[in-house]
């Protein structure tokens, strides 16, 4: 076998392999492509919502994040049980959430972006919360690129303050 035809076959090989997982994923499911539309309605839906005080348990990227959130304010965070090594933890409450799936929209479209070149083989697929909008599960894969990325609410608890 040349290697041409072994390229072709490895490429031919891996476009299988991502479609079979998108229509997986798509079929296992009821997840939406990633959009603006689709994340600007999500987002609006949160805000009309008005909740402020929140309790959050997620996993991202195989690790756990529970978060607890008071007047709009994340106030307590832990990361697999510690606390989390940046003093950022606003990116792990429900409007983070919303602006990491702003960023790889954002990073997808930019064409010296991380994914540049891949935009038709980068899958990214979302389900959010019917009524109040906060993201359910997010999955990002790309062929072969090692550049996936998943989240995965595991509980969400609203809080009502006194």
């Amino acid at each position: 076998m040349t290697g041409r035809t072994r390229l072709n076959l490895t490429l031919a090989a891996g476009a299988f392999t991502v479609a079979a997982v998108a229509t997986l994923v798509a079929l296992r499911e009821p997840m939406e492509p990633l959009t603006r539309a689709a994340l600007d309605a999500a987002r609006r839906r949160w805000r009309e919502a008005g909740i402020a005080d929140y309790d959050l348990t997620v996993r991202m990227n195989g690790s756990r994040y529970e978060v607890e959130v008071r007047g709009h304010i994340v106030t307590k965070a832990m990361v697999d049980g510690r606390p989390p090594s940046t003093a950022d933890v606003a990116a792990y409450s429900v409007d983070g959430l919303f602006d990491t799936l702003r960023l790889d929209l954002d990073n997808r479209d930019d064409p010296a972006g991380p994914f540049a070149g891949r935009g038709s083989s980068l899958v990214m697929r979302v389900r959010f919360n019917a009524a109040l909008g906060y993201v359910e599960r997010y999955l990002r894969s790309s062929a072969g690129q090692g550049r996936g990325g998943a989240i995965e609410l595991i509980r969400f608890t609203r809080v009502y303050q006194p």
